[in-house]
């Protein structure tokens, strides 16, 4: 198969693009490392000589670049993981992130049109579902964002739905919760050193040593300890999920919703104590403020995927922790 990845040297992208191409698929990753590295890029390159190819685009601005590297390549679905994703920074930067998430998505859409190539998966987030009364929650509940990135995602996931709508695309949008861990290669790991936003990156720079402590941000949440409760699932399960989907869309028109979560919901506490205790490190902490856009409670229902993808999630939450680290780990040691 042919596969167009967008993002494809990020954290999720570039783990979706290896496991792709070790299975035999043909593989053209699009990114402007905006937010990447390229050591990610040359690395596929290095193991995966033959079916890899990769071509450096904005696609918020290069839309002719991005019709012909479609036309050329001929893909059989896209995979949309290109965006920033950041919560706090989306707040800072509004523009910014309304121009990299949408704008984009609509030269996706238009050149894809214009390519005559329908069949899409969109990485889209739980972060649509805002602070919801529902838990855990089911792909039917209310859409509202509590924060700039989530409204670019329920932007994007409507414009999708319109285009399917008449026939221009056949979509199925992924609502990620929370992905964690690396591929047991440890080739692509989520990137702990530059000032990260998510909670497993920034415990392993204190595991590392880079930063004396972990911040807390906020312990008086309506949860059971106080702390932010998340739906935290192993990368691994979350790139099978796309793999479930892509032959879902090939047989189905039009377009479909799925969450990808466990179904189980941590609290920063308990991802803290879980860690320590997988990779016997001490995470020093203390409590700040909340940060804005946060909310207190989020984890999936699972089932729409496991009935109509016959997907679930397997590994547990010490694997992602031992995974985690070992994916940095194992590379800061050479």
């Amino acid at each position: 198969m042919k596969i167009l990845v967008t993002g494809g040297a990020g954290y999720i992208g570039g783990t979706f693009a290896y496991e792709a191409l070790k299975n035999n698929h043909k593989v053209l990753a699009l990114d402007n490392f905006s937010n990447s590295k390229p050591e990610q890029i040359d690395n596929l390159k290095n193991i995966f000589e033959k079916n890899f190819e990769f071509f450096e685009i904005d696609l918020s601005i290069q839309s002719e670049q991005l019709s012909n590297c479609i036309k050329e390549f001929k893909p059989d679905v896209i995979v949309h993981f290109a965006g920033l994703k950041a919560v706090g920074e989306s707040q800072k930067h509004p523009i910014k992130y309304w121009n990299n998430n949408v704008v984009s998505s609509i030269n996706l859409i238009e050149a894809m049109a214009h390519n005559e190539v329908k069949k899409l998966i969109f990485s889209s987030s739980a972060t649509v579902y805002g602070d919801s009364d529902q838990q855990p929650i089911p792909e039917t509940a209310e859409i509202k964002s509590m924060s700039v990135y989530g409204s670019t995602k329920i932007a994007v996931e409507r414009m999708f739905s319109e285009a399917a709508r008449v026939g221009v695309i056949d979509v199925v949008s992924l609502r990620y919760f929370n992905p964690v861990g690396a591929h047991k290669e440890k080739i692509i790991y989520e990137n702990p050193f530059d000032l990260p936003n998510n909670l497993m990156p920034r415990i392993i720079r204190v595991a590392l040593g880079i930063d004396e402590e972990l911040q807390i941000l906020g312990d008086d949440y309506e949860t059971r300890d106080g702390s932010g409760e998340r739906d935290y699932i192993h990368i691994l399960d979350l790139i099978a999920g796309h793999f479930s989907a892509i032959e879902f869309i090939l047989k189905n028109n039009g377009e479909s919703i799925f969450n990808l979560g466990t179904g189980v919901s941590t609290s920063v506490y308990e991802l803290i104590k879980t860690f320590e205790s997988t990779n016997s490190i001490k995470i020093p902490y203390r409590i700040c403020n909340r940060r804005p856009g946060d909310v207190a409670k989020c984890y999936a229902d699972p089932k729409l995927a496991l009935n109509e993808l016959n997907w679930q999630a397997e590994y547990d939450l010490s694997e992602m922790c031992k995974d985690a680290w070992l994916g940095v780990k194992d590379n800061e040691s050479g």
